[in-house]
């Protein structure tokens, strides 16, 4: 058996390079046309909600586009992608300083990977991560502007599977909301 190396058929390599970035190039192209080709809405009353898919009034079919929503101020309030008429991509809501709010991302109109929450301030307000539109099992945990612990309560099948339990910004108790098989039944005041 003949053993053959690149440098027999250096041509073909060349040649094959060439293709690749050629794709490459051409790929890049198409990406950036789609997105500048993108319809972008500046407002939820432009849309519809049906059957948990959301239509643009104007032509009555699934948008596509981005969403942006605006403060009085001007500054962007919501950034979120659509496609078939389905929340899809990135998600972003913004404070009035311009500071992302809520982060996370859809895929088919629901939420999916790690969601969060910031203060004004960039502080973490939470987190949680999301599986095909549902909260994984797991701790969930909210804090006070200061990092002290807010709220803590352990879902499981995407229900509260504890009680949960609200603490001032000193750290003591101050509430417990009570739940019984994921269903909130009273909440008991502490102070």
């Amino acid at each position: 058996m003949t053993q053959h190396s690149h440098s027999q058929y250096p041509n073909l390599v060349s040649m094959m390079k060439k293709i690749l970035k050629l794709n490459i190039l051409i790929t890049s192209y198409f990406l950036c046309f789609l997105y500048l080709k993108a319809e972008e809405l500046d407002s939820w009353s432009h849309l519809l909600l049906k059957g948990g898919t959301y239509f643009k009034k104007s032509d009555n079919k699934p948008f596509t586009g981005i969403l942006k929503n605006f403060h009085n101020t001007g500054s962007l309030s919501l950034k979120s992608n659509f496609k078939d008429g389905k929340q899809d991509g990135e998600f972003r809501t913004f404070h009035p300083n311009g500071k992302i709010s809520i982060k996370g991302n859809f895929k088919k109109g629901k939420k999916v990977g790690q969601w969060s929450e910031s203060y004004d301030d960039g502080s973490s307000y939470w987190k949680l991560n999301y599986t095909d539109g549902k909260i994984d099992d797991g701790l969930f945990e909210m804090f006070h502007r200061n990092g002290n612990l807010r709220s803590s309560v352990t879902y499981k099948n995407d229900v509260p599977a504890t009680n949960w339990t609200y603490y001032d910004e000193m750290g003591e108790i101050e509430r417990i909301d009570i739940y019984k098989n994921g269903k909130f039944i009273y909440e008991k005041h502490l102070n």
